[in-house]
């Protein structure tokens, strides 16, 4: 759809006047789009579609997540009369679309799932490209760390390995850095991949960094100790881990056939979600539960709006479609492993007996803070980038 802009932002000057003298100061208020979104929060869902309906066109969302074609699918079935458009968009392309497109003449989205953190907060948020919206029915039920910017789903990648030959002992995180493993890890390359980049980056918080070391004297009997190469544990386990991976396989999907079919004893890190609908994945993969240090990763997929759509309130209602449970049912449903709503009034469903609640996966893996990320994310890149074979 031809995309225009709602309104410009417009500088209003506020005076003060006070014995002493104050200066002048300039305030920038609120754009429509901001606005709408602000009220639409306080509405109901029946009021949502209402105002939705008064809003032509087409509502295009852009996502990294494929399961949302089904969640539009059904959307515009609950809500006859609207009309709603996915688009598949890969996590790198992502942010290029959304920063050439969003305030030009080009047609584009009004809204995205989408992932990182960073990115989206340096690239997108701090531009001002990309407008937050949370509902207030949800206030209670959504953690407040996840309501701006909104999350509407959790997602994690495990380190798996090929069990056909029996349990191959994976116990602490130390052992994936034995020189035995070269070649054996199967990771997809942090260079192309930014969550797995800022997977890695994440490693050398304060927090993390901790548990390395406690994992480090657990495994070599013996406090870690810097030295002359390494000043923190999480750079030498980062050194070590990616000295041992593979990066044969550029799609989560590529790993988790590769690492099904291949050789036993074989370790991959990969979404857990591509366990789904593949039996004999489920049978041939085991997840390294109770890995001293931790045994994945975890992070959002967030639903934020285009700061120049033309259809905030179709916005505000898919939102709150996606994340109640009948709307997040594309992505929890019965077989769908891997993906959490941050929607804690939705309970887990698995049909696989495999998958585990969302504190679980967030007790035991390392989860995704944007405002770390954005605080060491330049001095820790170029350390992992050069590393990578």
């Amino acid at each position: 759809m031809k995309k225009t802009l709602v309104v410009l932002i417009t500088l209003v000057m506020c005076f003060s006047v006070f014995a002493s003298g104050a200066p002048e100061q300039v305030t920038a208020s609120k754009s429509e789009v901001e606005m709408a979104l602000e009220a639409a929060s306080k509405m109901s869902n029946e009021e949502l579609y209402a105002k939705a309906k008064e809003e032509a066109g087409t509502m295009k969302v852009y996502s990294t997540t494929s399961l949302c074609g089904t969640a539009v699918t059904k959307f515009m079935e609950k809500y006859p009369g609207l009309k709603v458009e996915y688009s598949s968009v890969g996590e790198t392309d992502m942010f290029t679309k959304l920063t050439t497109e969003i305030g030009s003449a080009a047609e584009g989205a009004d809204m995205a799932l989408l992932q990182n953190a960073y990115l989206m907060q340096s690239q997108l948020i701090d531009e001002g490209l990309l407008y937050n919206y949370f509902p207030e029915m949800y206030k209670e039920t959504v953690n407040a760390e996840y309501q701006n910017p909104t999350a509407m789903l959790m997602v994690n990648k495990l380190f798996m390995f090929n069990n056909t030959a029996g349990d191959i002992g994976l116990t602490n995180i130390w052992q994936l850095t034995d020189p035995a493993l070269k070649g054996k890890i199967f990771f997809k390359d942090p260079n192309t991949e930014p969550v797995g980049m800022n997977f890695l980056v994440m490693l050398t918080s304060p927090k993390w960094t901790a548990k390395i070391e406690e994992a480090y004297k657990d495994y070599y009997g013996k406090a870690w100790s810097a030295s002359a190469e390494f000043t923190s544990a999480a750079y030498e386990w980062i050194d070590g881990f990616l000295a041992n991976c593979s990066y044969e396989y550029t799609a989560d999907g590529g790993i988790s056939t590769g690492l099904t079919n291949g050789a036993p004893g074989n370790i991959g890190l990969f979404v857990f979600s591509k366990l789904r609908g593949n039996e004999t994945a489920r049978k041939n993969l085991s997840v390294a539960h109770g890995m001293k240090g931790f045994i994945g990763f975890m992070y959002p997929t967030y639903a934020q709006v285009c700061k120049d759509t033309d259809m905030p309130y179709t916005c505000a209602l898919f939102i709150n479609w996606i994340m109640s449970e009948e709307g997040s049912n594309p992505w929890t449903n019965d077989g769908v492993m891997g993906n959490y709503s941050t929607n804690s009034a939705i309970p887990l469903q698995d049909a696989t007996g495999l998958d585990r609640e969302v504190g679980y996966w967030l007790g035991c893996t390392v989860v995704e803070d944007g405002e770390y990320l954005a605080s060491a994310y330049a001095d820790v890149f170029e350390f992992i980038s050069v590393r990578i074979k």
